[in-house]
């Protein structure tokens, strides 16, 4: 097939994949949206009617602790899901969560940010730690094992799937790959619950107004 070829088959599938992503998302939201707070109306994050406690999980961070439950509790947490491999969202919303750490720099906030990487035959924790680090140094990498990330990305609704081989490569091969997956970042409370999620396009100034709003509420 020619590099055309390829692209375009790429490209439908990223589609049809974006589709269904939207579409079971969707579905999956609806379950815990109702009965949102009058406070809640017209922030850009979708906040869910009631907290979802978190069932036990186990992840490794990119210093070689563990990443589990008792790591979200005590402060707020952004969460977003990808790999270091992500040619385009990935950075991108690394970016923009560095501009949201920025705008909630004070002490009284207590926020942490976490990249979860999707990709564990790639990302070990060092590289982890080298990737999360050069958008900004208080990020924290976390990952684990296939079994042990859905874990947790069955409960908050996150998606993915492995794509076809990286079109046009000079580096063919298994390991040279891309992954379709989730591009919302996700906001648990400090009581380790998920509280809200934030949708693409991301907007820092709209993601720092909606996180004051929901901590003068949740306090």
């Amino acid at each position: 097939m020619s590099t055309s070829g390829k692209s375009s088959v790429i490209l439908r599938s990223g589609a049809v994949f974006a589709a269904i992503l939207a579409l079971a998302t969707g579905y999956w939201l609806s379950d815990y949206l109702l009965g949102g707070r009058p406070e809640h109306a017209g922030m850009h994050a979708t906040v869910l009617g009631e907290p979802r406690d978190i069932q036990p999980f186990t992840l490794i961070d990119d210093t070689g602790k563990n990443f589990d439950n008792r790591s979200l509790k005590g402060r707020w947490t952004f969460m977003f899901f990808g790999y270091t491999h992500c040619p385009d969202v990935c950075p991108t919303t690394l970016s923009v969560l560095n501009s949201v750490a920025h705008k909630l720099e004070t002490p009284e906030n207590r926020v942490q940010f976490v990249f979860v990487s999707i990709d564990p035959e790639r990302d070990p924790p060092e590289k982890l730690r080298q990737y999360v680090s050069s958008f900004n140094g208080t990020f924290i990498g976390a990952t684990g094992t296939a079994e042990t990330i859905n874990t947790l990305t069955r409960q908050v609704g996150v998606i993915y799937t492995r794509a076809t081989e990286r079109s046009g490569s000079d580096n063919p091969g298994k390991d040279n790959y891309l992954i379709d997956h989730s591009a919302s970042v996700l906001l648990f409370d400090p009581a380790g619950r998920f509280h809200a999620v934030f949708t693409p396009p991301l907007n820092a100034t709209d993601m720092a107004g909606d996180f004051i709003l929901l901590l003068e509420s949740y306090r």
